[in-house]
């Protein structure tokens, strides 16, 4: 039995190598024109771009996305400084022979959700050492539980679980996913609301002024730099100063990165962006740590700007996620099926974003023809929001972190009316009816005052425990607080 599988494994990779070499770009898309129809200003280099002008093209925010791709994507200073979120500027994409570095990346050092929201209500200092906090701490027994990459969400946002390889396995191959923030929008919530009851407090007042004012606060022009008189929040824009601060000291940003994983195999390895990670699994009544090797399949970065205070959405995913025979399990209907369903991908790539892949990839090669990230695509980017569903990634979905229907076609006023074309965002005083990933986010803002961040509510928050050992339903708490 254990060599079938080994075969099983190497024939999966090489169907998937072999994918990966004959398809010059990514399936289910539109045609891609030539190079030469577009205009990136795509750079490699250690610093996450901080704003974006107000009236992007196509072009420039994919440029924007894949300059923050390459920027978080670096070595971080970790081991040498001890400081987390920065990069090793001693260090460059220039590695010959390496794909990628061993030392943890930028953002594996981001703070995990559950140092976010601790369950004990304790926030510590950025740079310390990931702690997981859970009102029912699993077993940790020799687990290294130290290390950056904490698996402990097993579906998306409980509409649907989601299998990998499921011709060959069926559901033995489990995505699991985790969340991260950066240091300005880990250190606005420990320096503003560093305790639930005022987060709580914060959080009502901002749902209170958006559904009387369609603002965070009367008078507001923007959701950046709130005054402090406003007791509503307001997470940190790029670009803006710091208040306080050293002079003309400017916000990176709150950046969230959302992140999606599958075992993978030893023969596999080489085509993927590989970790020991945190895994869970329930045994009886108690969920037990382990460490098992994953590899990177989809990542989602946002980030909030002064242009884009709604956030910029961008995400990727790796170049064969549709060849691996992904298949989601329904949650939200039940009872379900639980035979994973095959899916295609909804709403196809646009051709720009499949051009700037295709540029991106020409200047890995230049750099390191080794580079794991040749194996990675931009999906799309959003903006701003728009009530325009013809507009340029309105329906932006990643195809391992969006899967089913519900969540691959949003565009709603919330879970419970995925479809109604609603109202779920409000930027400078207007509601808007946005679609996909910002639609989505939309929700927490218009509804729950946490700007656009499933992170900052109190909606399944804090968290009892890894997704592995839930004693409710994750989907249902979202229906009953959202409407």
């Amino acid at each position: 039995m254990k060599k079938a599988l080994v075969i099983s494994a190497m024939i999966l990779a090489g169907v998937i190598l072999i994918t990966l070499i004959r398809q010059p770009h990514s399936p289910a898309t539109a045609a891609v024109p030539q190079q030469h129809q577009f205009n990136f200003g795509i750079n490699i280099t250690p610093y996450i771009p901080i704003e974006l002008k107000a009236d992007a093209t196509p072009e420039e925010l994919v440029s924007f996305a894949w300059n923050e791709f390459f920027a978080v994507n670096w070595k971080s200073s970790w081991k040498q400084t001890g400081t987390r979120g920065n990069p090793d500027n001693n260090w460059s994409y220039v590695y010959p022979g390496h794909p990628y570095p061993d030392d943890p990346l930028v953002w594996e050092t981001y703070a995990h959700r559950t140092e976010l929201r601790p369950y004990n209500d304790s926030m510590l200092p950025f740079d310390k050492f990931p702690k997981y906090v859970y009102k029912d701490q699993p077993e940790i027994n020799n687990t290294n539980y130290l290390l950056f990459n904490n698996l402990d969400e097993n579906n998306e946002i409980g509409s649907c679980e989601l299998y990998a390889d499921t011709r060959y396995y069926n559901k033995d191959r489990m995505v699991l996913y985790q969340a991260k923030v950066n240091r300005d929008e880990y250190e606005y919530l420990l320096n503003t609301y560093p305790k639930a009851v005022q987060l709580k407090e914060a959080l009502d007042n901002t749902v209170r002024n958006i559904s009387r004012d369609s603002a965070y606060y009367r008078g507001a022009k923007n959701s950046c730099n709130c005054p402090d008189a406003a007791k509503v929040f307001c997470l940190p824009c790029g670009g803006a100063f710091k208040p306080g601060g050293a002079p003309n000291a400017q916000y990176t940003g709150a950046i969230e990165v959302k992140t999606a994983w599958k075992p993978v195999f030893p023969a596999e390895e080489p085509l993927y962006f590989t970790r020991t990670v945190i895994t869970y699994q329930k045994v009886g009544d108690k969920v037990y740590a382990q460490n098992r090797r994953y590899g990177l399949i989809g990542m989602h970065i946002i980030h909030k700007t002064q242009n884009y205070p709604n956030f910029i959405f961008a995400t990727f995913e790796h170049v064969g996620v549709q060849q691996s025979n992904m298949g989601y399990v329904e949650l939200r209907n039940g009872p379900f099926n639980p035979v994973p369903q095959a899916y295609n991908r909804l709403h196809p790539i646009p051709p720009v974003v499949d051009s700037s892949t295709a540029h991106a990839h020409r200047l890995l090669r230049l750099n390191n023809p080794n580079s794991i990230w040749q194996y990675y695509r931009l999906v799309g980017v959003q903006g701003n929001p728009t009530n325009d569903s013809t507009s340029f990634s309105y329906f932006l979905a990643n195809y391992v972190i969006e899967s089913d229907p519900t969540l691959a076609d949003f565009h709603g006023s919330s879970i419970n009316n995925p479809f109604n074309y609603g109202v779920n965002n409000v930027q400078r005083g207007r509601g808007y009816r946005m679609g996909g990933c910002q639609g989505c986010h939309g929700v927490t803002q218009v509804q729950l005052g946490s700007d656009c961040s499933f992170l900052m509510n109190f909606v399944d928050k804090p968290f009892e425990s890894p997704d592995a050992g839930r004693r409710t339903s994750k989907i249902d708490i979202y229906r009953k607080a959202l409407k």
